[in-house]
């Protein structure tokens, strides 16, 4: 049996560092975590919706898709509009006000939204809520310092096209969905 003995902040910032300290069946294991939350307890971990996931449609059928840098792996990568859900704001509203920041695009209807699940649980206690919408407007880029996001509306054969080019980096949300949509 693992316990949970204590939770020590270990890096501030937007990006929280902790780590956690255990007895598992004995030995002591520690373990380092990233979050968004302000760690104290054991029932702090994971105890919140932290982001959303926007899979977005167009009214003719097309997806969205967006290329952003990722800085952890010093490249663009394929994915679908993500982001935080600030303060009180619902998944819904974060997920317009992040279409709008991010590709310049306005969230029509929501379709759908998936329960909540655990995202890179290896690394982190983020909640992201996926959510399935309808979108409109004119694209724009995002490119700030700390974000550089290029939006691409695509038709299902074009992101069967890209599925099926070497090399090319997804992330693994956007790889599972984009592969059920075209399949």
């Amino acid at each position: 049996m693992k316990t949970l003995k204590e939770i020590r902040p270990v890096g501030g910032g937007f990006l929280k560092k902790y780590e956690l300290h255990y007895d598992a069946d004995g030995q002591p294991v520690c373990w380092e975590v990233i979050s968004l939350n302000d760690l104290k307890r054991a029932k702090d971990l994971a105890s919140r919706k932290t982001a959303v996931e926007i899979i977005a449609r167009f009214q003719d059928g097309d997806y969205l898709l967006c290329r952003e840098f990722r800085f952890a792996v010093n490249d663009y990568v394929w994915e679908f509009p993500t982001g935080v859900i600030d303060g009180d704001e619902t998944p819904e509203q974060a997920a317009a006000r992040e279409l709008k920041e991010e590709t310049g695009l306005e969230l029509v209807s929501v379709d759908r939204a998936l329960p909540p699940a655990c995202y890179c649980v290896g690394l982190t206690d983020e909640i992201i809520v996926p959510l399935f919408v309808n979108v409109r407007g004119e694209m724009k880029p995002c490119r700030e310092a700390y974000e550089d996001i290029r939006p691409c509306k695509m038709s299902v054969e074009q992101i069967r096209d890209l599925l099926k080019q070497e090399n090319v980096k997804i992330t693994e949300t956007c790889m599972l969905i984009l592969g059920m949509l075209t399949a």
